[in-house]
């Protein structure tokens, strides 16, 4: 019986005159059998990609289209190191093709499940895309997000079965929004920014501390933070503005009202330059 399905199919749009555009699609997926961990290292320059849970008893399950004169596809599978690779770029087609319009990311797709009840790595270089990632069903031992000009939105909706060793992510000119991130459970965790906005809401099942290092520059910063949780900032700045009404400093670090009497806290270091960081209370 073969462990691995994939199917290729061609699909051809139609457009405007003189559009010639060759769309295709392609399923992959495999049974998860004695896989006991699950590393994915994806890199996708342009258009709509998901990411979420596969259903049992697959290892992964990734459906993508894409046009064939724009961008290029690869995939592959090491059954040795549990580790998957997906590839769906321009970086090797012709200068003119590559720049001639953005067209190649309105209709583009990548949707990728994997597998819950294992330890996943997720290893992420984004372009010109719209990201959703739902990792609430997943088992996330760390996540790696670099992006360009992306749009994208973290969600954390169930409490990670073990804390995750790392979590990082450069929003680059783009775009980040988490939501519930101390599900996460990151046992370290940086946020990136340059021009692009960060909406961190820390809600979640979590306790103890919760380290964020913050560098956020030509853009802004919200973090939205349970009033149950003590906040800590201790911010390199530059012609920024924090706005953290009714924190006290000490030694150079701003704590909020109730801080030391707090069962949980987000302490958070890093710089922000020419940039706005705001906390605000959720009840």
């Amino acid at each position: 019986m073969k462990t691995l399905l994939l199917v290729v199919v061609s699909m051809f749009a139609v457009g405007a005159p003189g559009d010639t555009g060759s769309w295709r699609s392609l399923a992959a997926s495999r049974p998860r059998g004695t896989a006991d961990s699950l590393r994915v290292i994806l890199r996708y320059d342009a258009g709509t990609l998901t990411v979420g849970a596969a259903a049992a008893p697959l290892l992964y399950d990734a459906k993508a289209k894409f046009d064939a004169n724009q961008q290029r596809i690869s995939r592959s599978y090491n059954a040795v190191s549990h580790t998957l690779r997906v590839g769906l770029d321009s970086s090797t087609m012709r200068t003119g093709a590559r720049h001639s319009t953005r067209k190649r990311s309105d209709g583009g797709r990548l949707d990728l499940a994997l597998a819950a009840g294992i330890p996943v790595d997720l290893d992420l270089d984004l372009g010109t895309t719209r990201a959703m990632l739902d990792l609430s069903a997943l088992w996330v031992d760390a996540v790696r997000v670099s992006a360009g000009a992306t749009e994208a939105e973290l969600t954390f909706g169930s409490a990670n079965p073990k804390p995750m060793r790392d979590l990082f992510v450069d929003a680059g000119v783009g775009s980040i929004t988490i939501h519930s991130l101390g599900n996460a459970r990151a046992e370290r965790a940086t946020i990136a920014s340059t021009v692009g906005a960060v909406d961190l809401d820390m809600a979640g099942e979590w306790t103890g501390d919760m380290p964020i290092t913050l560098r956020i520059a030509l853009g802004s910063a919200t973090l939205r933070v349970p009033r149950d949780v003590g906040v800590s900032l201790h911010l390199a700045r530059r012609i920024a503005s924090i706005d953290s009404e009714g924190f006290a400093e000490r030694d150079g670090v701003s704590y909020s009202a109730g801080y030391d009497q707090a069962k949980r806290h987000v302490i958070v270091d890093g710089s922000a330059t020419l940039a706005n960081v705001d906390v605000v209370w959720k009840d």
